[in-house]
């Protein structure tokens, strides 16, 4: 297994005068980062020779009153090409063919910035060579559109005390012109931009002992400028230790290691939306797994409680947060072969981690779910295990726990990432997995820790628990795949029973039902990239519905490919994946009836194949838990024409 990048050519320019403008290409020649480097560092992008990123000035200013980059002096540069096989052990693709370019200019002052270009996209990122630990006071960055292009954002959700950088980075999206979005609001990464040159995903990856990177507009330009959360000061544990809540922040940003690289801040590139999900730019920068055993992580499926509120019925038993009810859920999932459940926030005694609810018999069920063979996953909030990850994780997982949703960060400062990495460091050890929540976008780490098994960072199904029925999750759906699953896998919880038309939609706490279609339901878990893919309905909605059951519990969770076939942000998207010799085909919609043709050529590429095909029924447009099953046959030279029904879905099991 190979896991570096491996150094195919490596040139070495060694000459007293150097050049005040470094280019680097993609080996298909269209994607193209500059870096200027006259009178302050600046990057710019261009796709297929158009300019689509202006120059745009980077910096990182030290305490003291250094600043990198500014009145720069080349020393050196050194050049490599990169051409490895990554061999993925949870991707949604068995291995990465990465090819790509690369340059690394070092200045006069002990630093460097390297150029990557691949051919799903372009990054840069700083390094620098100092000893002992220096302090970030701000790193200057952003994007400067070259012309005042169509993009999709989401804004911050909160301001808790006046701190924009308290949020849950969970929102559902708005698009526009760049020169309509608000200046005021925070900005979430990944953003996209449709260009003059195809569309442009701007993320950032290999994040680690630095705060994440978001953005805010620039007044009266067609321009973002980079925001980081600075270093926290007082905090104190609220909401009954759900929230550990910062109480003014300090005068930087990172107090960090001198010699060190920075997180790579990553320009997926392509042709088409539909490519974007083709892309492994965000995964292929970021550092190699650390785990020299991966076997034991285990991705699959979940049963989930909170979404349903522990609702079951026909049993002899009160339902709710308690021993019986989650032996129903225990019996379910090994019923349908589904591999964990999900005990969510109550199985605590009032959020105390080390002292288990009276209602919860947790020895008992740990024995009851290993004779199931189902794993058991555990709640947390991040404060319980706050300097304590080695004390709860160890307790738990000897009593037989397999994993640890950990929820409510709600802030991406230095503090919390190193917190992410420790937590995982501590996990792996335990061989237990983790699920964040409540938390910024995945940016590389679960890369170098596997057992990081999914990120929430997503507006997902469980708001649609409460709220009005204004919010557009058809639309919102339709989104995603372009957005922010390019950077990496996300918690959305897809699987509702309950389905309702726009008209019918309402929301419901105890009861929750979702927009659009059944069909659409199920599409979502093969179109959401998620190695740990929770189904949120209650076990007796699913027992109600085997036919729709079974076909979701069977849909793996990674995958050895993964293609983007069709679609636009906001109207639709069609993704095909595979796992061995099988491959799911799945499509999702706006609240548009619409047709879509796609040639199965690429994808089946020879023979014939029998399909499973769950789509819209009839008359799913009036009741959208109205579906229709057909299996038939296709030859892999057919073309296949999709009918989605308002808020519809589609998808299908080829073999």
């Amino acid at each position: 297994m190979t896991h570096g990048l491996h150094i195919a050519s490596l040139l070495m320019v060694a000459c007293s005068a150097f050049a005040t403008t470094y280019s680097v290409k993609s080996p298909d020649g269209l994607n193209e980062i500059v870096l200027n480097a006259e009178h302050a560092l600046t990057i710019s992008i261009m796709r297929n020779n158009t300019p689509i990123v202006a120059p745009t000035e980077i910096a990182l200013e030290l305490q003291g009153g250094e600043t990198l980059g500014l009145a720069p002096h080349v020393k050196d540069m050194q050049a490599r090409a990169i051409d490895d096989v990554i061999q993925t052990p949870i991707y949604k693709k068995s291995q990465i063919v990465a090819k790509g370019n690369q340059k690394t200019i070092t200045f006069d002052g002990n630093y460097s910035v390297t150029l990557a270009a691949f051919n799903d996209g372009v990054a840069y990122r700083w390094e620098t060579s100092r000893t002992g630990e220096i302090t970030i006071v701000n790193e200057k960055g952003g994007l400067v559109a070259a012309k005042d292009y169509h993009a999709f954002i989401t804004y911050g959700n909160g301001d808790f005390k006046g701190d924009r950088l308290q949020v849950s980075w969970e929102n559902l999206y708005t698009d526009g012109a760049i020169s309509s979005i608000d200046t005021k609001q925070l900005i979430f990464l990944p953003l996209y931009i449709k260009t003059d040159a195809g569309v442009l995903v701007m993320s950032e990856t290999d994040l680690a002992d630095y705060p994440g990177m978001n953005f805010f507009k620039v007044e009266g330009k067609t321009a973002f400028t980079a925001c980081f959360a600075k270093y926290p000061d007082q905090t104190t544990i609220e909401d009954t230790q759900r929230h550990r809540r910062i109480h003014g922040r300090q005068g930087f940003i990172a107090k960090t290691q001198g010699t060190r690289t920075f997180p790579w801040r990553t320009f997926t590139l392509a042709a088409t939306p539909a490519h974007l999900i083709n892309a492994d730019l965000n995964y292929t920068l970021a550092t190699p797994s650390v785990l020299r055993d991966t076997s034991w992580i285990k991705p699959g499926k979940v049963a989930w409680d909170w979404w349903n509120d522990w609702n079951v019925k026909h049993v002899n038993f009160r339902a709710g947060c308690n021993t019986e009810t989650y032996k129903f859920y225990i019996d379910f999932a090994a019923k349908h072969n589904i591999e964990y459940v999900i005990l969510d926030e109550g199985w605590s005694k009032h959020l105390k981690i080390m002292e288990i609810s009276d209602e919860v018999d947790l020895v008992e069920l740990f024995k009851y779910a290993a004779k199931k063979e189902v794993g058991l996953i555990l709640w947390a909030s991040w404060p319980q295990l706050y300097n304590r990850q080695e004390e709860v994780i160890k307790k738990y997982a000897e009593m037989g726990a397999k994993g640890f949703k950990i929820d409510f960060f709600d802030r991406d400062d230095q503090d919390v990432v190193r917190y992410l990495e420790e937590t995982a460091k501590v996990a792996a050890k335990y061989k237990v997995l983790v699920d964040y929540h409540g938390i910024f976008k995945p940016a590389g780490l679960q890369r170098k820790y596997p057992n990081i098994i999914n990120y929430e960072a997503v507006f997902g199904l469980e708001q649609l628990k409460w709220g009005d029925n204004k919010r557009d999750f058809m639309r919102h759906d339709t989104i995603l795949p372009f957005t922010r699953m390019v950077a990496g896998p996300m918690d959305y919880t897809p699987g509702a029973m309950l389905n309702a038309t726009k008209s019918s939609f309402a929301a419901n706490w105890a009861a929750p039902m979702s927009q659009g279609t059944r069909v659409h339901q199920m599409a979502l878990l093969v179109m959401l990239e998620a190695p740990l893919q929770m189904l949120c309905d209650s076990p007796s909605n699913y027992l109600d519905n085997p036919a729709c059951t079974a076909f979701m519990a069977d849909i793996p969770t990674v995958w050895d490919e993964t293609i983007g076939i069709a679609g636009e942000p906001g109207k639709n998207c069609v993704i095909a994946r595979r796992k061995g010799d099988e491959w799911y085909i799945a499509a999702i919609g706006n609240w548009d009836a619409q047709e879509i043709t796609i040639d199965l050529a690429p994808i089946l590429k020879k023979g014939r194949w029998t399909a499973e095909i769950f789509k819209d029924g009839v008359n799913a447009d009036r009741d959208a838990k109205d579906w229709a099953f057909e299996k038939t046959k296709f030859h892999a030279a057919d073309k296949l024409t999709i009918s989605l029904k308002p808020g519809g879905g589609w998808v299908g099991h080829f073999e």
